[in-house]
Parts: C-alpha cells; structure tokens; sequence
C-alpha cells in the first residue's frame, strides 16, 4: 500500500486553490498547499481587491463632487495617491491575513515555492529556503492566469504594462491608453478616469465588453464617454514607439481604407486578457493533456490524469474568481470520494465600471444564436425611486425569458450596485424560475431590487407598474 503525506496537494493558493483547501480539510483530509507567491492570488493581491479598493476612492470622489445636490456644503482637495495605496495595500493585508488565519485553523499546510511533479503522486517544491520533495494520493492543479501579451512591437518598452503591473504604479499617469475594451481595459479606464488620467481605450473588435449583453454594452459605451474616457472600437494597434518621454501608440481602423494614426501617452496599458499558467509543472510528462495552454478537464474537473483535477483560470474559459471558487468546492469534494458536476448555467459576471455592469444566464445574443423564442423586458432606474434618492438613476435591468412558459433564461443589469442585484437574478436562473415567480414575489420598498420585480412584471404582464413605454 502507498504511503503518503497528505490526502491531497493543491498547487495555487488563489480564491480557487485556498477554497479547495479548507473545504477539504472539512471534510477530514489532510490537505498541502503549494503556493509561489501569497495567498489569495491575483484576485486578492493585485486584481479584485486592490482595484475596488480603489474605485472605492473614486466613488467618494464622486460623491464630494456632487455632495451640493444632497445639500451638504463640501470642499474638495484633491486625491493623495500615498493614502490611497495605503488604504489599498491594508485592504489586501488585511483580506490575505484573513485567508492565512482560516487555512491555520483548518490545518492546512502550508508550503511556500513553486510546484513541480516528479512523478504522478510526487511533487517538488522549490522556494527561498530550498527544495522539498512531498507525496500526496489526489491533486489539484490551480495556478491561474497571466496577463495575455499580444504581438506588438514596442511591448518591451518602459512605460508598457500590465493588468498586474499598474496598480503599482506610483503616481497617475496624465495621458494613458488602454489596449484593450474588455472587462479588465474597462474597469481600469475607469479607475483612471476616475484619479484624473486623460483615458483612450483602443478595442480591435467592433464593440466593447464582450461578457455583457449587446444592447447594454452599447448604452454604457455612451456612458463611458459621457465620462471623458475615450474609446476607439474596430481598430488595430500596429506598434509603440518611444515619443521624447511619452510613448506613441500606432494603431489602423480596421476596415477602413485609412492612413495609420497614433495616440501619445504616458503610460500604456495592455489589457487584452488573460491566459492560463502552467508553466514548470511537467504536466506533459506525467500525461496530463492540455490545448492551447489550458488543462483539459471533464464535468468533474478531472484531468486526463484520473487523481489529478483542475480548476480556475488554468482550465481557462471564463475566468473569474467566483468560478475558481465554485470550481474548488466541487474538485475537493470529488477528490475525496464524492459525485458532483459543474453547472455553469447561472454563472454572474460582474463588471466595476461606472455605473456596474452584471449578468447571469444568456444574452440576448446567446438567445438568438439558440435558436430558442425569447423575449426581453427592461425596467429603466430612472422610474426607481431609491436610485433617484441615491443620485444614481442611469442604467436599467433587462431580462431575457422564454416566450410561452416565461422561464427566465437571462438577466442583466447596468446601474447602481449592480454586482450585488445579480445575486437574486442568478438565484432565479438557477432555478429555472419564471418571471410570473418574480413579479409576484414582494420586494422592499423603497428599493433598488423592485426594479428586478418591476422587468419581471414588464415580461409577465406586458407591462411594468411604474413605467409605460410609449408605443411607436
């Protein structure tokens, strides 16, 4: 019989990996955790964290500019950046202390260095202190993503970054561009946007925010550039270039029988997405397969390795802590002896831009490509009472049903607080309720959430309470 250490090894301490541990060591095992870097991964220590912790100094902003239309006398100084980052960076200590502290008392060991296998239950794990070989019965592979770096010229130059990159920066760049409009380019454009940097976003596709839904990706584009950012779409950056001390962005519109234009900055953002990490691994020598640099999994996130499992952004499709969360739970569970599969039928997305952006469930896009005979209904914030006592009335909520039984099959929402509304949206998803389900159900009044009930008495009615849309 095999004598191991651990029950099971889990290599990647983000939002993936640590949930994969603790729910493991709940449910008996004796559990390693391999991680490079510090826990919480790029989620905590560079990406969603860091940067709400950020927008949150620019909703305030926000706030103390418009403080006269509530009626409080405010003076407005300015931003310091040094605070800022101070409030950042506790943020994350704080988040990471956290994630340390529960591991700790779940009994989780932890291993500091990089993870390589050895053999098929053998890994080795290279840190400041050394090496360490360790033998474990189940795996779970959950190391990440990096920063996609396109083939540009000039991506080498200083003054170039990345997602993982800017926050670091130590001051705020007076002109930046932004390559890139998707979910990633469009929060930090707002970000920026929002600490006074001049913004233009660059976008080769024909329309920003790929995730969300068409016709509210476009009613934010005039949003965003209400805004002051600048966004370009159908255009291809050709190379940078040093211009004196800034940089020249070279770029063509695709399509179009144009000369070549640029744009100066001060900083450059590449911000095209993300790409799985599973570098050093040696996942081909021990056989597990991988396509395009993503680990191949099955619906139990097994690997073609059947005691070694997968999960998060290393497995790639939508890349999203929550995802590499949920993806844990199920992977632990299965590693132990358990039956369960994915489902990724209500899976939300959530978008930090100005206003929020969120969604679950099919697009009207996603719909049509199905072929199924959809319906959509919105309830616009502008007939919602609390959105105009909070100041923030732009956006709306629009559902995506199935015309007969009124089964929702889609939500999406752009306004305030977006990211916390999606919630009761992906619950109703899940569930494949009906939006007569909804429209019935008693909401809080005055409420942000009754313009969900409101979009779902639109579907189920033909017609919302306290909004009419004039006929054409």
């Amino acid at each position: 019989m095999e004598d191991y250490e651990f029950d099971l090894a889990i290599i990647g301490a983000g939002p993936g990996g640590y949930v994969a541990a603790i729910r493991a060591a709940q449910l008996g095992a004796k559990v390693a955790l391999i991680e490079k870097d510090r826990v919480g991964g790029t989620c905590l220590n560079r990406g969603c964290i860091p940067t709400k912790a950020v927008l949150q100094t620019v909703e305030v902003h926000r706030i103390i500019e418009r403080a006269p239309a509530w009626g409080v006398k405010a003076e407005l100084k300015g931003i310091e950046l040094a605070n800022v980052r101070r409030f950042r960076d506790e943020t994350v200590r704080r988040m990471v202390k956290g994630v340390e502290t529960l591991l700790k008392g779940h009994k989780v060991t932890l291993y500091r260095g990089l993870g390589a296998f050895l053999d098929l239950h053998t890994l080795r794990v290279t840190g400041e202190e050394g090496e360490t070989t360790l033998r474990a019965k189940r795996f779970i592979i959950a190391t990440g993503s990096e920063p996609a770096r396109p083939p540009i010229p000039g991506l080498d130059l200083p003054g170039v970054v990345d997602s993982d990159e800017i926050m670091g920066l130590e001051s705020v760049p007076a002109t930046l561009v932004i390559v890139g409009a998707g979910v990633i380019g469009m929060e930090l454009a707002t970000v920026f946007n929002g600490l006074g940097s001049q913004v233009t976003v660059l976008e080769m596709l024909p329309r920003i925010l790929p995730p969300a839904d068409g016709p509210i990706a476009t009613r934010f584009l005039g949003l965003a550039k209400r805004q002051g950012i600048k966004v370009m779409t159908s255009v291809r950056v050709e190379s940078i270039e040093p211009e004196g001390e800034k940089l020249k962005v070279n770029y063509t519109h695709i399509g179009k029988e144009a000369p070549s234009t640029c744009a100066i900055a001060d900083k450059v953002l590449i911000a095209v997405g993300r790409r799985p990490y599973t570098a050093g691994l040696n996942l081909e020598d021990i056989g597990v397969k991988t396509e395009r640099g993503a680990i191949i999994v099955d619906e139990a996130l097994c690997t073609s390795v059947p005691h070694i499992y997968a999960i998060g952004d290393c497995i790639g499709k939508a890349m999203l802590a929550h995802k590499a969360s949920y993806e844990g739970e199920i992977a632990a569970e299965n590693a132990l002896g358990k039956s369960r599969r994915v489902d990724y039928t209500a899976l939300p997305y959530c978008i930090y831009t100005h206003p929020e952006i969120a969604g679950v469930g099919l697009t009207e896009e996603a719909a049509k490509e199905s072929g199924v005979d959809y319906g959509t209904a919105t309830f616009p914030f502008t007939a919602n009472a609390r959105a105009w006592a909070i100041g923030y009335a732009e956006g709306l909520v629009r559902l995506i049903y199935e015309k007969g039984s009124r089964k929702l099959l889609g939500a999406h929402v752009m306004g305030p607080w977006a990211g916390e509304l999606i919630g009761e949206l992906a619950l109703a998803v899940r569930l494949g309720l009906k939006t007569d389900e909804i429209a019935e159900t008693m909401h809080p009044h005055p409420s942000l959430s009754e313009a969900v009930m409101e979009a779902a008495k639109a579907a189920s009615y033909g017609e919302a309470i306290h909004y009419r849309r004039l006929k054409r």
